[in-house]
C-alpha cells in the first residue's frame, strides 16, 4: 500500500474530484479537494477569486493549502489543473507522496466542461489547445498515468487502486457503551454513513482541515469551521458558534456533530452543552488520541489565558463514531501521540492488551485497519467501563492519568512546542514505572518490556529537560494534595493504583530516566 499522500493531478475536467471521491469510497482513504480547501480558506469560490483577486492570489492560496495537505499521512489529494506550474509545488509532491496523472484529450475536456458552465475560469480566458499543450510537460514525472477518455469514473478509480495496491474497504463495526455513557461505534467506513446513524437536524462543527477532508452529509442545518489546534478552544470561538447556531435556527431537537480531533470535540461539545441548556452531541473523532480517549466520557471545555480547560462541563455524547479509516490521514507525529495513550490502557488497565500491542507493534506503526479497529475498540471499552463507574471524575477515572503528571510538566516546560502530549505521557509512564519498581508494585521485567514497546512504536523513553525545568509545572498539577503528588502507578497485580508520597521520590525516578545515556525517541 502507498505511504503518504496520493496526489491526483491532470488537466481541468480530467475527473480528479470524481475519481478521488470514488477511490475514497472503495478504499476508505480520506479524500481532500485542493480547490475546495482554497474556497474554504478564502470564503468564496475559485471563480470569484480569479475575478476579484486575480490568478497570482489564487496560486498563493493554492500553494499554502498544498503544503498543509502534503504533510498529512495517507490521503487522496485532488490537485487543481495548474498546481504543477510551480516548481516548488512539484518538488514538494515528489518528496511527500505519489503523483497520479489523469490524462484527458481537449475534445473530452470540452464535452465535460459543457456540463459545468462557469466552473472553469481559465477555460473562458484563452485557447484550450494551447493551454492543454503547455500543461502536458508538467505531467511527465508522474508515478502513474491513466487515460480517462474512454473510462467511467469507477473504472479509472479501479485502475488507480490496482496499480498502487490500495486496500479494499471492509464494512465491520463494533458497538460499545450504553445510554448512560453514550454509544461508541468502531469500524471502517463509518463516517460517510453518519446520516444513516443519526436522525433529525444536524449542525456540523469541524476545523480548517477536517472540514475539507471529511465532507459533511447532505441536508444539514449548517456548518462552522474552527481554527486548527488549541486556537479553537477559546471563549471567542464559542461565542462565534452560538451566533452560527442562532443564524441556522438550531434548537433543542437538533444534534451538534463534531468532526475532528480533541480540540474540535472540546469546543463543539462545550457549545452543545450550553446552547439552550444542552443539545444532543455526536463526536466523530478523526485522530487516534480522540478515538481512544478525549471523545469518550463527556469532558468538554475551552481554555483561558490563566490555563487549559478551566471552563468546561460534563456532557455525554449520544454517539461516538470512531472511523479508523480517518487515521490514515494523520501525520506520523500526530498519530504517535495517540499510540502513547493506547499503551497507557495496556500498562495500567489490561495487560492482555499490552501483550497484543507487543505482538502487533509493527502493524500499529503501519496503521493496519484491522489491528487499529481492534485496538480502538478495546481502549474504548476500557474507558467506557471506567466512565460508567465514575462519570464525574471523582474516583476511578483518575487512573486514566497514568504518566500524565510528568507528561504535562514536559509540555508546559517546553511552552507546548518542544514536547507534544503523547510523547510526554510516554516518558511519564517510564518515570512512574521506575518508581513502581522501587515500591515493589512492578517487576524489572515490566519496566524493560514497557521501554521496548515504546521504542517499537517510535515513542520516547527519556526526557531531555532536567527536573529543575519541569518541577514548577509539576508542582501545579491539580492532582497534588497538601504539596504531595497523587500519582497513578502501574501495578503488576491488576489495574493501576493511586500513590501519595513525597515529591522527592518522583524526582529520583525522573532523574534516573534523564541520566540514561541513550534517548530512545524515534521521530521517523
Amino acid at each position: 500500500m502507498a505511504s503518504g499522500p496520493i496526489f491526483l493531478g491532470g488537466f481541468m475536467a480530467a475527473g480528479k474530484t470524481s475519481v478521488g471521491q470514488a477511490l475514497s469510497s472503495m478504499t476508505g482513504i480520506p479524500f481532500v479537494d485542493l480547490d475546495q480547501m482554497v474556497e474554504s480558506r478564502a470564503g468564496t469560490s475559485v471563480k470569484d477569486i480569479f475575478a476579484t483577486l486575480g490568478e497570482p492570489c489564487f496560486r498563493e492560496l493554492e500553494s499554502s493549502c498544498l503544503k498543509e495537505a502534503a504533510h498529512l499521512g495517507t490521503v487522496l489529494v485532488g490537485l487543481g489543473g495548474g498546481v504543477l506550474k510551480s516548481r516548488d509545488n512539484g518538488e514538494l509532491i515528489r518528496q511527500r507522496g505519489k503523483l497520479v496523472i489523469l490524462d484527458v484529450s481537449p475534445e473530452k475536456v470540452r464535452e465535460r466542461a459543457a456540463n459545468q458552465p462557469g466552473k472553469r475560469p481559465l477555460l473562458e480566458q484563452g485557447d484550450l489547445e494551447s493551454l492543454w499543450h503547455s500543461r502536458r510537460e508538467l505531467y511527465k514525472e508522474a508515478d502513474l498515468r491513466v487515460n480517462t477518455d474512454d473510462l467511467t469514473v469507477d473504472q479509472v478509480a479501479m485502475e488507480v487502486r490496482s496499480s498502487l495496491d490500495l486496500p479494499s474497504k471492509e464494512d465491520h463495526r463494533r458497538v460499545l457503551g450504553n445510554d448512560c455513557t453514550g454509544r461508541v461505534i468502531v469500524g471502517r467506513g463509518m463516517l460517510p454513513r453518519l446520516r444513516e446513524l443519526v436522525s433529525g437536524g444536524l449542525y456540523v462543527v469541524a476545523d480548517e482541515m477536517t472540514g475539507s477532508l471529511f465532507p459533511a452529509p447532505e441536508g444539514i442545518k449548517g456548518m462552522s469551521i474552527l481554527p486548527r489546534g488549541e486556537d479553537a478552544k477559546t471563549l471567542g470561538q464559542i461565542e462565534r458558534l452560538y451566533g452560527d447556531f442562532a443564524a441556522a435556527g438550531v434548537d433543542r431537537h437538533d444534534t451538534v456533530v463534531a468532526i475532528g480531533g480533541g480540540c474540535v470535540g472540546d469546543s463543539a461539545g462545550f457549545a452543545a452543552a450550553t446552547w439552550m441548556r444542552g443539545l444532543n452531541l455526536v463526536q466523530c473523532p478523526t485522530t487516534l488520541l480522540a478515538q481512544v480517549d478525549s471523545s469518550i466520557g463527556g469532558k468538554v471545555g475551552v481554555n483561558l489565558p490563566q490555563g487549559k480547560n478551566l471552563v468546561g462541563a460534563f456532557h455525554m455524547p449520544k454517539l461516538v463514531l470512531a472511523d479508523v479509516d480517518c487515521l490514515s490521514s494523520m501525520s506520523w507525529k500526530d498519530y504517535r501521540q495517540g499510540l502513547a495513550e493506547v499503551v497507557k490502557y495496556g500498562l495500567g488497565e489490561d495487560r492482555s492488551l499490552f501483550e497484543f500491542l507487543e505482538a502487533n507493534s509493527a502493524s500499529l506503526r503501519d496503521r493496519c485497519p484491522t489491528v487499529l479497529a481492534e485496538v480502538v475498540a478495546r481502549c474504548a471499552a476500557i474507558k467506557l467501563d471506567i466512565v460508567q463507574e465514575d462519570q464525574r471524575e471523582t474516583g476511578a477515572r483518575a487512573r486514566l492519568n497514568l504518566g500524565h503528571t510528568v507528561g504535562h510538566g514536559l509540555e508546559a516546560a517546553s511552552d507546548y512546542r518542544g514536547w507534544s502530549h503523547g510523547d510526554g505521557v510516554s516518558v511519564g509512564m517510564m518515570v512512574v514505572t521506575d518508581l513502581a519498581c522501587r515500591l515493589e508494585l512492578c517487576s524489572g521485567e515490566t519496566f524493560h518490556r514497557l521501554g521496548g514497546l515504546l521504542v517499537s512504536l517510535g515513542l520516547p523513553t527519556r526526557p531531555d529537560l532536567p527536573w529543575s525545568a519541569i518541577a514548577p509545572h509539576v508542582a501545579r498539577d491539580k492532582k497534588f494534595k497538601g504539596g504531595c503528588p497523587r500519582l497513578v502507578l502501574p501495578d503488576d497485580r491488576g489495574t493501576s493504583v493511586i500513590w501519595e508520597g513525597p515529591i522527592s521520590e518522583l524526582e529520583r525516578s525522573y532523574e534516573e530516566m534523564f541520566s540514561l545515556e541513550v534517548n530512545l525517541k524515534d521521530g521517523s
